[in-house]
């Protein structure tokens, strides 16, 4: 029994055996068969690589050869297609834009301070064209074409302020309108346009004591004192346009520096570009621009000085009778002064501006031309404050309201030779209405309180239409 056991161990370790001598065979040829086609896989990969390479190497050589081709055929490109080239693109340095302005007004209610008038209404227009020439590296070019006619009712009211400052004139002999070159100025920049120059025929009205709330009348407000000191308390130099520089600098972010000198003409001369070196005005203005708790603002201070010869008012009675080239000998006082214009935004959609501007001396007569005459200067400060507010308020995109109050306030030596006499007050309020990118209404509304610094004339309200088209 124990050896038939023993028997029958035996033998089933020797099928084992055999069975793992078996199995190890078969693994054994498995493992030589996987090396084999991984081996012929590695010989075809080669093989590819090289077909590839080759091909890589042909098709660089083909690139080469056109190439050398195309550098060839522009080598021999004609003049005539050079000049082809060069007159395709010409018109890529000139850009063009422009804008017409239409404007009626009229008094509401009786007039007494208009001298018996009772009521009127009167239109005027204006049109802008600006084509300016950039010349890249070499700076730019700008040319401002301008023509109008109408006045308005700046003839009608008595009003120091005029309440239509964008009426602008231009008539031939025969009184028709035509189109002048009202600018025409060369500019260059550098450093990222931090600094520059500008020097040519400019207005120079709007090279200073800028608004970014009350500082353009054909879509703000419309009334002199909510635009410019410029005609206020600084008197009008040939209509702004003269022969004018200007230097400017932005050495950091938040301060800018300008000064502007300008050829006006002196009181009777006949052009701006006579004796050019003679009679002049300088300005300069450093604006401020801090970001005020994330909200942007401009702070500008400005000075001038105005040498186109005044006269004091105690000589006025004394050149009486003289002519207008004996008395222009004695009027050698230049006018000085200085103002601020501050514009902020508040709050989202709404921004507040204020203005201030001051004569640094109160006994200047300036000469009148319509009339022929020596008058005295009647006021030596204007200041005005108010807001605007955005149309995104009330979920109307572009629209805007706009509302503000300012003064004039009176020499001593006007209210000595004057009786009755008041600051005068002004009130305007405007809604612009903005029908898509190229037109919109205006609606405006004023109010001057003691017209002409008299207080015994009425009130005089003044309702406006203004269309604005841009393109």
């Amino acid at each position: 029994m124990k050896k038939s056991v023993v028997c029958s161990g035996i033998v089933g370790c020797l099928v084992l055996f055999f069975l793992l001598i078996s199995f190890g065979s078969v693994f054994a040829g498995g493992v030589s068969l996987r090396e084999q086609q991984l081996e012929s896989m590695v010989k075809q990969l080669v093989e590819e690589n090289r077909k590839l390479s080759s091909r890589l190497e042909s098709v660089e050589k083909q690139l080469s050869v056109i190439r050398q081709d195309e550098k060839e055929r522009a080598s021999e490109v004609s003049p005539a297609r050079e000049a082809e080239a060069q007159e395709s693109h010409w018109y890529d340095r000139f850009s063009l834009g422009g804008g017409v302005t239409g404007l009626v007004m009229g008094t509401l209610g009786d007039a007494d301070s208009m001298e018996g008038i009772r009521s009127t209404q009167d239109a005027s227009y204006t049109m802008d064209l600006n084509l300016d020439a950039d010349f890249a590296k070499w700076g730019k070019f700008f040319v401002h074409l301008e023509g109008g006619d109408g006045d308005g009712l700046n003839n009608d009211v008595p009003s120091f302020s005029v309440p239509n400052y964008d009426a602008y004139k231009t008539a031939t002999a025969l009184d028709q309108s035509a189109v002048t070159i009202s600018e025409a100025f060369y500019e260059f920049s550098f450093s990222d346009d931090r600094y520059g120059f500008d020097i040519g025929k400019m207005d120079i009205s709007v090279l200073f004591d800028e608004n970014e709330v009350a500082g353009d009348e054909t879509t703000q407000f419309l009334s002199n004192i909510f635009v410019k000191s410029m005609g206020m308390n600084i008197p009008e130099p040939d209509n702004f346009y003269c022969p004018a520089f200007m230097l400017r600098a932005q050495p950091v972010d938040l301060m800018e520096f300008k000064v502007i000198g300008a050829s006006v003409n002196a009181h009777g001369e006949d052009s701006v570009w006579h004796n050019v070196f003679d009679d002049g005005m300088i300005a300069a203005q450093m604006n401020i621009m801090p970001k005020l708790f994330g909200r942007n603002g401009n702070y500008r201070f400005y000075g001038w000085v105005d040498k186109r010869g005044y006269l004091k008012n105690k000589d006025i009675s004394r050149v009486s009778g003289l002519s207008h080239e004996a008395a222009a000998r004695l009027a050698d006082n230049s006018l000085s002064g200085w103002g601020l214009s501050f514009d902020q935004e508040i709050l989202d959609g709404i921004k507040g501006f204020a203005r201030y501007s001051q004569t640094l001396t109160d006994d200047r007569a300036v000469w009148n031309g319509d009339e022929n005459a020596w008058e005295m200067i009647p006021f030596d400060r204007t200041w005005s404050v108010g807001f605007e507010l955005a149309g995104g308020l009330w979920n109307r995109g572009d629209d805007a309201f706009g509302f503000a109050f300012g003064q004039t306030l009176l020499t001593d030596d006007y209210e000595d030779a004057n009786d009755h006499t008041a600051n005068k007050n002004y009130i305007e309020a405007y809604y612009r209405l903005t029908m898509n990118r190229y037109f919109a209404l205006s609606a405006d509304f004023q109010w001057i309180g003691n017209a002409g610094g008299d207080s015994r004339r009425d009130d005089i309200y003044i309702w406006g239409l203004r269309s604005q088209i841009d393109f």
